[in-house]
């Protein structure tokens, strides 16, 4: 009887990976399609072919690269890698001169006033509406007070974050992949263009994703005993205060509480007593995380910096944003007028979700497709990146076609690599389902959390300037497909010498 029950265990623990590398997979490859869609809808034949072999021979060379690396060579990696990509981004910022534009100049020019001395930030209505943006303005506001730090300086500590971003990516990949693999999956990180695009531009999103993943490498670090359940509570501190900086920690709370149950489905073949300290992390990782977002709320309103804490005055507002079918899930001055001219805006707000979920499920579906279409498919943006300044520079520059070819040129050969690496990260998902990867605590935690970031996309707010969480989420799987890869090439040469 004892042995039929860990065989249930065993079958529903094995069921529940195979579903969500099988889901990781198949999003991956959609993602990849949806990008190919539309580069041939945009692009002639020629410029298509271009676009796509071009990628592929970069990719065939890393995979050569990195095909022979010795296992235990992982220490040699890692500073090259950090050092290589920090110089190279540093340079990239310092020769953009992007300037803050649109929200990103606001709240820039929000930091320099605070910075000159305590003031709430409850004088501006957009503080009011968006109380959580009030710990990016203070980060802010801290170096320009102390030594009046300028916009390149923000930009070079976006270039910082990014560079160890990438070596979380490659740490992260080393724990379910080989050496070789991982570096593979590090370096298409690394010279992938979308994450340099965003790099010269003032936004959260570069600290908060840094702090995610880390709290993703310190939650499935390889220890035992209490070192286990302090690495748990470490990994909420730091997601609390990626939280700060950018509210997604939900992601990865969520991505967390599905790897729970498939830990207690595991662990339950091993005692309870097993089940209980897979409990008990989770509840430190949840606990540390809420403690310390109540800590950074109150730091804010009792110092005087925004009365709302870090919250938001409409939660709802990204779901109104998202189910918008004019806008295509995007901003809309008409919804802002609706929900914020006057009344209850959670109460409005609420109004307008019902009334867009009461649509028939055929207009869910298009406005769901339309949505993964624009976040997924579109080529990447450089509107933040290329202001008006650099633009007329590249015009100056005698470049044939000035800013607006360069700007074509980079979001094709853009989308080429996206389509390339996406199909190289839905290989990970199709390899961890047997491969030793399945077994892995930080692959499933990263495809979970890749899950969680794709499906939320389907009810809130989308902009192609979001995708660059999930780079960080889905490129690490790329090493497993790496491994798949080579496997499949290593057994397909066996078979090819037997038969000769």
């Amino acid at each position: 009887m004892e042995e039929e029950k860990r065989r249930i265990w065993c079958f529903a623990e094995r069921a529940l990976v195979g579903l969500t590398f099988g889901c990781f997979a198949l999003v991956s490859a959609l993602i990849a399609a949806v990008g190919l869609k539309a580069l041939l809808e945009t692009a002639s034949p020629q410029t298509v072919a271009v676009c796509l072999t071009l990628p592929c021979l970069l990719l065939a060379g890393v995979a050569a690269l990195c095909r022979r690396t010795r296992q235990d060579a992982g220490r040699r990696f890692g500073l090259p890698l950090f050092l290589g990509t920090l110089v190279l981004k540093g340079a990239f910022v310092i020769l953009t001169d992007t300037q803050p534009v649109s929200d990103f100049k606001m709240l820039y020019e929000t930091a320099q006033w605070l910075a000159e001395g305590p003031v709430p930030l409850t004088a501006l209505e957009y503080f009011v509406r968006w109380p959580y943006q009030s710990w990016f303005v203070a980060y802010m506001a801290g170096p320009i007070a102390l030594f009046g730090a300028d916009v390149l300086f923000f930009k070079l500590v976006n270039a910082l974050a990014s560079a160890f971003t990438g070596v979380l990516v490659y740490a992260l990949a080393r724990r379910f992949a080989s050496e070789g693999g991982a570096r593979g999956a590090a370096l298409l990180y690394a010279c992938y263009p979308g994450t340099w695009l965003l790099v010269p531009v003032l936004t959260n999103q570069h600290l908060s994703e840094l702090l995610l993943l880390l709290a993703l490498w310190l939650y499935t670090a390889p220890a035992a005993g209490k070192r286990r359940l302090a690495l748990a509570g470490a990994a909420g501190a730091a997601l609390a205060l990626g939280n700060a900086f950018r509210p997604v920690a939900a992601v990865a709370l969520a991505a967390a509480g599905c790897l729970l149950v498939l830990e207690i489905l595991r662990e339950r073949r091993e005692g309870w007593r097993a089940v209980g300290t897979a409990l008990t992390r989770f509840f430190l990782l949840a606990a540390a995380y809420a403690v310390l977002m109540w800590g950074f709320g109150q730091a804010v309103r009792l110092s005087g910096l925004n009365a709302y804490g870090l919250g938001s005055s409409c939660p709802e507002w990204k779901f109104v944003c998202g189910l918008n079918e004019e806008t295509c899930g995007g901003y809309s001055k008409k919804d802002a007028q609706q929900v914020f001219g006057g009344g209850d805006p959670r109460a409005e707000a609420r109004k307008l979700i019902v009334q867009r979920l009461s649509v028939p499920p055929d207009r869910l579906a298009k406005l769901a497709w339309d949505k993964i279409e624009k976040l997924w498919g579109r080529c990447e943006t450089l509107e933040w990146t290329v202001t008006e300044n650099v633009a007329e520079a590249l015009d100056r520059s005698g470049l044939p076609g000035g800013a607006e070819q360069a700007v074509r040129v980079v979001q094709r050969a853009s989308s080429g690599c996206y389509v390339w690496c996406f199909l190289l990260a839905a290989a990970g998902g199709a390899a961890a389902l047997r491969g030793g990867a399945r077994k892995r605590e930080a692959a499933q935690l990263l495809a979970l959390a890749a899950l969680a970031y794709f499906g939320v996309h389907l009810f809130i707010e989308v902009q192609v300037r979001y995708r660059l969480l999930m780079y960080a989420l889905a490129f690490p799987l790329a090493a497993a497909g790496l491994d798949g890869l080579w496997a499949v090439r290593s057994k397909l040469f066996l078979k090819m010498r037997k038969q000769l």
